[in-house]
């Protein structure tokens, strides 16, 4: 019995590295001009990996997947393909991600334009990709999804609606990261597989969106979900197990708002590594308690009083980490407002995690081989953690 539980938790922890590489958002700029179309399209380079996997998972230069890129886009106006006239690869190595631009031409008019997205869908089923569409001054937004993976925008209604007109060139620079933006417009509301349809659409303080996006990177990132699997493989009161996990969530609060405001830069070529690092530490350090648990002359109370303060410590590098979608999410756009509401979801997804695995924890150390388990499953912790530095170094 207990040598098919070790199988189990080691298929388990094969699946967790087979997973890491994925970083849960891609982000597009879309700008709308008389020359036609221009898509910036940004995404964590390691996403890449999905499209064109290589035997030591090494992410190649952006130009390698610069023609897959594009052609996972499609764009038409009028009932008529518009041509792709040119495109560009572009490394951003502060936040470790790839820029691609796509600019098409539609000689035929664009009086409706059809843009379609059909990147990752088959590899990943829950990716989303969040866009930003600048027309004749006015800024909507929507989300690529699964089952939504098509905009149309009727342009010409919308210049009637606004009484304006396509601006003659596009912007030099991405519009989404240089523009300070202060609400966003949602002429599309109405429309079946429109823009979005949240307040913030017109407020651009408070975006209830963000709260499920900041769930869902909790979720999707499997080094923070060991990181918090790891609490959980030592016998040790509820009380003291939400001790933990609050410190963890005070400590990456405080650097999750630090880097989204700039205070802090750091690259993710030091937090990643770093981050694999907590994750070894966190699972010899269980090992250690897990070995003077059976001794009588321990006084348990005595070994957990300092490990708040080391959870904490590790927290405030995990905050940094998850810093990237924030950023490139909110550049300009009510931060305060995205913060709060990021930040409460990763919470919300962390309190899940917790709930969701506490009464196995607890029936797993009323086992009389809970301790060997707890023990095997912290021993397999840290090494898929040195794998991941490994790997990320």
């Amino acid at each position: 019995m207990l040598r098919k539980i070790i199988i189990s938790v080691s298929l388990w922890a094969s699946s967790m590295m087979a997973f890491a590489h994925l970083s849960g958002f891609t982000d597009t700029s879309i700008q709308i001009a008389e020359p036609g179309v221009k898509l910036i399209y940004t995404l964590p380079s390691d996403n890449l990996l999905e499209l064109e996997p290589n035997v030591d998972m090494r992410v190649e230069a952006p130009e390698a997947y610069l023609a897959q890129v594009a052609a996972g886009w499609s764009v038409s106006a009028d009932k008529r393909a518009c041509f792709l006239e040119e495109r560009q690869a572009t490394a951003l190595p502060d936040i470790e991600s790839y820029q691609y631009t796509l600019t098409y031409q539609c000689p035929q008019g664009m009086d409706a334009v059809s843009i379609r997205y059909q990147l990752f869908n088959e590899q990943w089923r829950g990716h989303q990709n969040y866009v930003r569409v600048f027309m004749a001054d006015n800024r909507m937004r929507m989300r690529f999804t699964f089952d939504r993976q098509t905009l149309d925008l009727p342009v010409a209604k919308l210049l009637q609606e606004w009484s304006s007109r396509l601006t003659a060139e596009f912007l030099a620079l991405d519009p989404h990261s240089r523009l300070a933006v202060e609400g966003w417009e949602n002429p599309l509301a109405d429309e079946p597989g429109g823009l979005d349809t949240s307040s913030a659409a017109q407020s651009g303080v408070i975006d209830p969106a963000f709260l499920w996006v900041g769930m869902e990177h909790i979720w999707q990132g499997a080094d923070h979900i060991l990181f918090l699997i790891c609490l959980l493989l030592v016998p040790a009161s509820l009380g003291r197990i939400l001790l933990w996990a609050t410190s963890f969530t005070l400590a990456h609060s405080i650097t999750l708002a630090l880097s989204a405001f700039d205070v802090i830069s750091i690259p993710p070529t030091v937090t990643e590594p770093l981050i694999a690092l907590t994750i070894v530490f966190l699972g010899l350090e269980n090992l250690y308690y897990l070995v003077r648990q059976n001794r009588a002359d321990v006084d348990l109370n005595r070994v957990y009083r300092n490990r708040w303060w080391v959870i904490f410590c590790f927290g405030l590098i995990h905050g940094v980490g998850f810093s990237y979608l924030l950023r490139e999410l909110s550049s300009g756009e009510g931060v305060w407002g995205r913060l709060l509401m990021f930040n409460l979801g990763v919470e919300i997804g962390q309190v899940a995690i917790i709930a969701l695995l506490l009464i196995p924890a607890y029936v797993m150390f009323k086992w009389r081989h809970g301790l060997k388990l707890g023990g095997v499953s912290s021993l397999l912790t840290s090494l898929v953690g040195l794998i991941w530095l490994a790997q990320r170094i």
